[in-house]
């Protein structure tokens, strides 16, 4: 087996003034279905050096030793004024509470969502936060006068990027990543990261799908040359065709004629995870997804999604032996709001109990709903296995609601053609009943599938 290289940092001045700090991960990271391509995946900070200093997005935790070290080979920690926080995940709390230890000055920039984050993950800590709403700017000195737009979705309703109009740099945070990891810094021959960046879109951004157009339209009002991405390299030269291709993309899942209704809420990312994962299965077949964090999400919103949706699927946490406040009002807007013809399933993680997910079971069960999947109960955090069978279980409910409008098509057009009966007849021997297979490393996977068909 090849040796792995050791997790290190990378740091390249971008433009002026611009500097990028990329903690790299060789090999795959986490488990998570965004990472499966295994080609590692870089965490992108970056600095920008002005009258005054900001800070962008600093990594996770297994790289708070290394990042630190190698931010203070290049900058004193105390000139550092503000740390500027495309989104907060509580994975960087460990990064933030040791950067405070060592730059008590600094000034914490997010959005309001962020700032609430922020002081539940940092909660014995005294915090200099600057929330933006989408019209200030902070100015750096030196023509960086930054200014913000707010991107939230679903999974990051807390994200903002950030543009400067001295450089011509949008901080894009999630848009526009990948997961991959190399030594180029930039995306010279942009064409190699095609798959990894449609990869990366259809993980994390599909299930967002109306979000994302909200975001892009957001970001048109700024003429960026360099996309300074979260993850992976950084977009010049493919900037334009990635930024169409978001579009398009975008419009693909609109346009579909099937949508899920995914409904979750995550106290600790692992009920997340698992949507992530059926949500890939879903999109993979062809349907669209519309995820909304229950948390985040308004009754109305959550209300006409469902009633829009052609089926729902619904996850809990389970906290004190209860579903979240979030979860319960949602449960009710969906059994009076969604029809009993619409397909339905379950999911949720827990620690010590799982009466959650129980209770959503047994609630659509009792309402009539029929369940397109085995209602999945996750202990702790899942693994590569789960999340593979969360993922099948996805592209089953997909196919599901497939076969369910396909026979609703067949019986109105038999009643109202019987000179289509014969085709019809004819129509049903084409298919088959067959096993799909998959193997990749020790992981492997089977699903019983009626939907192939032979090549001609």
């Amino acid at each position: 087996m090849p040796e792995t290289k050791q997790r290190d940092v990378q740091v390249f001045l971008i433009n002026t003034d611009t500097t990028v700090v990329r903690s790299r991960t060789w090999d795959r990271l986490k488990f998570e279905i965004e990472y499966a391509l295994q080609r590692g995946t870089t965490a992108n900070s970056y600095v920008i050096r002005g009258d005054k200093i900001a800070l962008f997005d600093p990594p996770g935790e297994s790289f708070t030793e290394v990042f630190l070290e190698a931010l203070q080979a290049r900058f004193d920690l105390k000139s550092i004024d503000y740390v500027i926080l495309g989104h907060v995940n509580p994975n960087r709390g460990f990064t933030l509470k040791t950067l405070l230890e060592l730059a008590p000055q600094i000034t914490f920039v997010c959005s309001n969502p962020g700032a609430i984050a922020l002081r539940s993950i940092l909660p014995d800590q005294e915090l200099d936060i600057k929330v933006v709403r989408g019209e200030e700017t902070l100015d750096l000195g030196q023509g960086h006068r930054l200014e913000f737009a707010l991107t939230p979705s679903p999974r990051w309703p807390a994200a903002i990027c950030t543009y400067d109009p001295q450089t011509a740099i949008l901080f894009t945070d999630k848009l526009f990543g990948s997961h991959i990891c190399g030594n180029q810094v930039m995306d010279e021959g942009w064409t190699i990261y095609s798959e990894d960046r449609r990869y990366y879109f259809d993980c994390l951004m599909a299930p967002h799908a109306r979000q994302v157009e909200k975001a892009l339209d957001k970001l048109d009002a700024f003429p960026a040359k360099i996309y300074a991405t979260g993850h992976g390299p950084l977009v010049r030269y493919g900037l334009l065709h990635l930024t169409n291709s978001y579009r398009e993309w975008s419009k693909q899942q609109k346009t579909q004629e099937l949508t899920v209704a995914l409904l979750y809420a995550s106290a600790y990312g692992n009920t997340g995870t698992l949507a992530q994962a059926i949500a890939r299965g879903i999109t993979k077949a062809g349907v669209a997804v519309e995820c909304l964090n229950c948390e985040a999400a308004e009754p109305e919103e959550i209300q006409t999604v469902v009633e829009k949706a052609d089926g729902f699927i619904m996850g809990s946490p389970t906290l004190g032996g209860h579903a979240p406040t979030q979860i319960q009002t949602a449960l009710g807007i969906v059994l009076s709001t969604a029809t009993k013809t619409k397909l339905a399933g379950a999911f949720g993680s827990f620690g010590w109990s799982g009466e959650a997910i129980d209770l959503i079971e047994s609630k659509f069960r009792d309402a009539g709903y029929q369940l397109g999947f085995e209602t999945i109960r996750v202990k702790f955090k899942p693994t590569e296995v789960t999340l593979q069978y969360c993922e099948e279980a996805g592209t089953d409910f997909a196919q599901a609601l497939k076969k369910a409008k396909k026979a609703r098509t067949s019986r109105k057009t038999v009643s109202e053609s019987q000179a289509a009966r014969t085709e019809q007849a004819v129509g049903r021997l084409i298919g088959s009943l067959c096993i799909v297979t998959t193997k990749q490393g020790e992981l492997s996977g089977a699903m019983l599938a009626d939907w192939v068909a032979q090549a001609t």
